[in-house]
């Protein structure tokens, strides 16, 4: 955000794009013809992050099956609330899309006395993109190879081992206070603004380790500086067949990220179905999945509009679980 409230939108992150493209069967989008706004991806995040960069991919082809000009629009701040709030305030005409990560289901599941909306009710779901891979990192420093020895490496430790998150009410906070709690940890569990100052210290020896999603350490890992201990999925990645699952050491304790596109709530079901079908085409394309498992380490796992609702909900469900009944809000507030 600027000083004056208004949206940081990056002059890269405008895709100014040319029009020809097939247009949506039936109706769907024949209200966006009468509107000459561009469409506008709106992200929680700012330039340059994972949301940014899936956002940019998807606006490029959507762009021309909509005969529409696209732009990603930043919104960051607040865990995605402003983002959030702002979507909510839109019309349900097309215009105004939200692509998030999955903060969206997180940030109010753990903090709902804050974050005070329902990611399914409050919105039209209508598509989830893709699966991201998400890691537990150590420095390459700390005496261990996998997640079995790192517990006992922070057992024969205690109050000595670090764990940095990307932000309060984040996957990554929520994945590090489960670990400590399942596993019986004395570790302490260390906040940041986002990746790029948690991958710093990560690399520095600062801190310890850190869970995030592949796209939000690739550099990171490329430094050589760090090394993946698991995987937090509910299954062993693709990308990473021979690094196991944190569930194989922490039964029960699966982290998936993924990223959803919801619209204002109200969109016409029809619409939303159409758009849903674009944004599945998208993701399917070779070259986009390409894009999506060099650039963000995230595979195509394209659902439907009844399907992402689905989705989102048991995720959603999940997440106020462990945030109430595993950790404890109180808890997970001191974490």
């Amino acid at each position: 955000m600027n000083e004056s409230g208004g949206a940081m939108i990056s002059r890269r992150s405008i895709l100014k794009l040319g029009y020809g493209g097939v247009l949506l069967a039936g109706a769907s989008f024949g209200r966006l013809q009468a509107n000459s706004a561009p469409v506008s991806i709106v992200i929680p995040g700012p330039p340059g992050g994972g949301a940014d960069a899936i956002a940019r991919i998807v606006a490029d082809k959507l762009a021309s099956r909509i005969s529409e000009t696209v732009i990603v629009e930043a919104r960051p701040g607040a865990g995605g609330l402003i983002a959030s709030n702002y979507v909510k305030r839109q019309a349900p005409d097309g215009k105004v899309l939200y692509l998030s990560s999955s903060m969206l289901v997180t940030a109010p599941a753990v903090y709902p006395e804050v974050q005070k909306l329902d990611p399914v009710a409050d919105f039209t779901p209508l598509a989830r993109l893709s699966v991201n891979t998400y890691l537990f990192l150590a420095r390459n420093e700390l005496p261990v190879s996998n997640v079995r020895e790192f517990i006992e490496y922070c057992r024969a430790n205690p109050k000595k081992v670090t764990i940095g998150t990307v932000g309060q009410g984040s996957s990554s906070h929520l994945a590090a206070a489960y670990l400590a709690k399942a596993a019986n940890l004395d570790v302490t569990i260390v906040h940041y603004k986002g990746s790029a100052p948690a991958n710093q210290d990560l690399m520095g020896g600062f801190i310890d380790a850190k869970f995030e999603n592949l796209a939000g350490t690739r550099a990171t890992l490329d430094s050589g500086k760090v090394k993946i201990l698991g995987v937090s999925n509910a299954e062993r990645s693709p990308l990473f067949p021979d690094i196991p699952t944190v569930n194989e050491s922490v039964p029960g304790m699966v982290v998936d990220d993924f990223f959803v596109i919801v619209a204002p709530k109200g969109m016409d079901p029809e619409q939303a179905r159409a758009l849903s079908k674009h944004l599945g085409d998208v993701v399917r394309m070779p070259d986009v999945q390409a894009k999506l498992r060099s650039q963000l380490g995230a595979i195509s796992a394209p659902l439907d509009p009844d399907q992402t609702v689905g989705y989102m909900r048991e995720s959603f469900s999940r997440t106020k679980t462990w945030a109430s009944d595993l950790l404890g809000s109180g808890e997970l507030a001191k974490s």
